[in-house]
């Protein structure tokens, strides 16, 4: 889950933390979000097959959702999509 307010995103799951901040533009949402790892079982297994990853991602709106789309630094070449949804309290 990552929760995003102020600029600011967080998260994680059992096994990484998700830190990383956002920008909304005219057209877009620019986001920057690193992975690090937290929890040492080895069960848990990267999403990309490493520890510590940076996202730069460029988001559209998609009514309440989010259509995300970008790459990893560390990997060049990769490209990563994702569909966020709104939530609100």
């Amino acid at each position: 889950m990552v929760y995003a307010v102020s600029g600011k995103l967080r998260g994680g799951n059992s096994a990484f933390a998700f830190i990383g901040n956002y920008s909304d533009k005219s057209d877009s949402i620019q986001v920057k979000i690193t992975t690090q790892r937290h929890n040492p079982d080895p069960a848990f297994k990267p999403l990309f097959g490493t520890d510590m990853i940076t996202l730069t991602l460029k988001g559209t709106e998609n009514g309440s959702m989010v259509d995300f789309e970008g790459s990893a630094l560390q990997l060049p070449g990769v490209t990563f999509k994702a569909v966020l949804t709104r939530i609100a309290d």
